[in-house]
């Protein structure tokens, strides 16, 4: 019988594997902790107690996963519970613009979807309080969720009235500064 997981929940797209505990009855070094019909690594700790790693690739997706103990012969199996895979925060900002620099020293531009606000980041700079930029390029910016460690990719932005991203002209020599 198996009676509680922990933890209960995760964020998809966690980057590294977790231990699952799995609590319950009557477990046997023997037994296994299933992940949707998936036989996990399984270590037994005692008669009440199994430890099993989840690997980052079973939870990608947001969704419910079935987690049950059962023997290798899949003749002793127990009840399943169900282990929630959640979404991962979402940064709540645009990636709208580009400053470069020389030497890399690249500064993005990118709109809060909330208030419409703009803010100037550099790679290294804290965003919305549980972000923090990565890189910088022309297609993306790359944020990392600081407590969670998922990144976040942040494509270009078009404009708002054309099918393509907005990019300056180009300048030519003859053109004035």
């Amino acid at each position: 019988m198996v009676s509680s997981l922990s933890p209960q929940t995760v964020y998809a797209g966690t980057p590294a594997d977790f231990n699952l505990q799995v609590s319950g009855d009557k477990f046997t070094p023997a037994v296994h902790v299933m992940l949707d019909g998936r036989d996990l690594p399984t270590r037994f700790i005692n008669a009440q107690q199994l430890f099993a790693t989840v690997s980052q690739t079973l939870i990608k997706n947001a969704g419910v996963r079935q987690v049950m103990a059962r023997s290798p012969d899949g003749k002793l199996y127990s009840n399943t519970l169900t282990l929630n895979i959640s979404p991962a925060p979402q940064p709540n900002y645009a990636y709208v613009g580009i400053i470069g620099k020389p030497r890399f020293n690249d500064t993005a531009l990118l709109q809060d979807k909330g208030n419409k606000e703009f803010i100037r980041v550099t790679r290294g700079d804290p965003v919305g309080g549980s972000f923090k930029v990565v890189s910088i390029s022309e297609k993306e910016v790359v944020l990392i969720d600081t407590k969670l460690k998922i990144q976040h990719h942040l494509a270009f932005t078009a404009d708002q009235n054309s099918n393509s991203g907005y990019r300056p002209p180009a300048r030519s020599v003859d053109d004035e500064p």
